[in-house]
């Protein structure tokens, strides 16, 4: 009968079947006797030589001047000295565990992959020297499998082993995502099921590591990594096993640690986001041995829960952020092209509002209910911006920022953002009704600017805060045209560039051109209604239109007496038209002050 002999270390896992006589093992080349290499650094060049006695049991020298042959519970061979020793047989040398069993039956197990040589052959490693690497699995593949003869006890047992791996990973994919007790879940797992002594889980940000789940055996076992060999594994994207001290150069804080493995855990774009890290104790290699490739894979297999449930994470705290500010038809599409938010140059809508009288409001209400009443009037007109398909960019105290046609295309975008403003100004009289008893009878009023142009526009925020918006003038001059409504006493004007994208639901009044601060040429607003408007105010922008006419050619005498009867026909204590009366005091000056260079300007505001 014959001895299997089987050399696993960091670079090779070899069977061979021994029919007799002495055999030596070493790093070294064969000499007068056959040899077994063993790809090891510390193992000594000619280290031990074995050979079966007559009676079954074997002699054993340790060939080395230098290592001493570990035997298991305690015992030892040193060097020079030999012995008789019984099988099974257990030996440790440097980073090196041979096994020696006796061969009953050569019967070939179906699917048995186990590499068999025959004694005068060298165990040659499996890889080159250096790192382990296991290389994903390719996808899209089929294979014809080995079937399993589930009756037989070796396989029974590797069964029963797989399937207590696959019971913990599918449990571990049902804990709830991206938590602490998460992470630490899954270093444990990785401990109980590779008797490791370290497990540690760890995130990559910009080129740093942070450990955000971590499992130690017992307190003996302080928690450490290799920072070179995560940043190896990053580069390469596979999944490494190896003995640090072989690796790294500087392993003097490391001295205790002496195998480890290393799993990338991928995000959604295939970037290393995190990594598994295992490690087993000197102290513990000669009972349990090195990581063994079997044992890398199945951290691999782990690894892969781990970076599926940060995906699901990932995923779950976008769409709660996009659906903070965006539609849900725009999530979905942000869910399918992320790129959507990376910078550009696009034409956009901007919408500014602004509540009026707010610092009277809440001196009245007090910050509690000032609190209570800007929430819920946010509430309310932030609906209204989101179900018309806008983006809310920004909350400023009172004041809302929101954006069309971008981050995704939308040819109506003007119209869509007018059509949300003119919904926020229909909520006003619900809010008044509501919140009328807290302010003592002052009225909530809006004052929306909007503007069409072009803009940077992408997500400019970091990893705690998303923040998306646009950048640029075409944002300042909305700015200023919101800020134009409080002069112009109206609670809506557009810019001239908005104005000629808008389509037939809507009616406008041309009020002029007005010089608004920080913007150097005069700008030419709008009042919109949609197109219900009354008759009365129809007849309101005939009248007003015509005398805006007679004022721009310098007619100022015909522009007092268009808008006279408009004056005329207000309520003795108002509400007056504040257009029609600007625009008449400004044709009044003109009257007096006959000045030889004339601007067209309805008004010269000031912020």
């Amino acid at each position: 009968m014959a001895l299997t002999i089987e050399v696993v270390n960091a670079q090779q896992h070899a069977r061979l079947e021994h029919a007799g006589g002495p055999l030596e093992f070493g790093r070294g080349p064969q000499r007068n006797c056959t040899r077994v290499l063993i790809e090891d650094l510390y193992v000594s060049r000619d280290q031990f030589r074995l050979e079966e006695l007559s009676d079954g049991r074997l002699r054993l020298e340790n060939l080395s001047s230098g290592n001493a042959l570990e035997l298991g519970g305690g015992r030892s061979l040193a060097p020079g000295q030999s012995g008789e020793q019984t099988l099974p047989l257990q030996i440790a040398v440097g980073k090196t565990r041979i096994s020696v069993t006796r061969v009953v039956a050569t019967k070939a197990i179906p699917g048995d992959r186990t590499m068999r040589m025959d004694a005068t052959a060298i165990v040659a490693p499996v890889i080159p020297p250096g790192l382990t690497t296991i290389d994903l699995p390719e996808r899209n593949v089929r294979r014809q499998r080995p079937t399993l003869d589930l009756f037989d006890p070796a396989h029974s047992a590797a069964l029963e082993g797989l399937t207590q791996w696959l019971e913990a990973v599918i449990e571990l994919q049902q804990a709830p995502a991206g938590s602490s007790e998460f992470f630490d879940r899954a270093t444990q797992t990785m401990l109980d099921l590779l008797s490791l002594d370290l497990g540690l889980v760890l995130v990559r940000q910009d080129g740093n590591w942070k450990i955000v789940g971590s499992t130690v055996a017992d307190d003996r076992v302080g928690v450490r990594y290799s920072r070179t060999l995560l940043d190896h594994v990053a580069s390469q994207q596979r999944t490494f096993y190896q003995d640090i001290d072989k690796f790294s150069s500087s392993t003097a804080s490391l001295a205790d640690i002496e195998s480890a493995v290393v799993s990338p855990v991928f995000g959604l774009h295939g970037d290393v986001i995190g990594a598994l890290y295992g490690a087993r104790l000197q102290q513990n290699l000669i009972d349990r041995g090195g990581i063994t490739p079997v044992e890398a894979q199945l951290v691999q297999l782990l690894a892969a829960a781990v970076g599926a449930n940060m995906a699901r994470s990932l995923a779950a705290r976008t769409r709660v952020q996009f659906e903070q500010f965006f539609s849900s038809e725009l999530v979905r599409e942000l869910e399918r092209d992320p790129q959507l938010l990376e910078g550009r140059v696009e034409q956009v809508t901007i919408l500014f509002s602004d509540l009026r009288g707010f610092t009277i409001l809440s001196q009245r209400l007090g910050a509690e209910k000032t609190c209570r009443m800007v929430r819920d009037m946010m509430e309310r007109l932030s609906e209204r911006i989101v179900e018309h398909g806008g983006v809310i960019v920004d909350y400023a105290g009172d004041g809302i920022l929101a954006m069309w046609n971008a981050p995704a295309r939308q040819d109506d975008h003007a119209e869509r953002a007018c059509r949300a403003a003119l919904a926020m100004l229909g909520e006003l009289p619900a809010l008044n009704a509501r919140w009328a008893p807290e302010t003592e009878g002052a009225p909530l009023a809006l004052g929306i600017g909007i503007n069409t142009g072009e803009a940077q526009v992408g997500n400019t925020g970091s990893t705690r805060k998303f923040k998306y918006g646009p950048h640029g003038h075409t944002v300042n001059l909305a700015s200023r045209v919101q800020d134009a409504t409080k002069h112009l006493g109206l609670p809506l004007l557009v810019s001239d560039s908005t104005r000629a994208q808008l389509g037939g639901g809507f009616v406008q009044r041309r009020l002029g051109q007005v010089r608004l601060p920080g913007v150097k040429e005069p700008v030419m607003l709008h009042e919109v209604l949609d197109a219900s408007a009354d008759s009365g105010w129809l007849a309101l922008r005939e009248s007003y239109e015509r005398a805006l006419g007679f004022y721009e050619t310098a007619q100022w005498a015909r522009t007092c007496e268009a808008l006279m009867p408009l004056v005329a026909a207000s309520p003795p204590s108002g509400p007056f038209d504040v257009p029609t009366l600007k625009l008449m005091r400004r044709a009044w000056e003109c009257l007096e002050s006959r000045p030889e260079t004339f601007e067209p300007v309805l008004e010269v505001t000031a912020k």
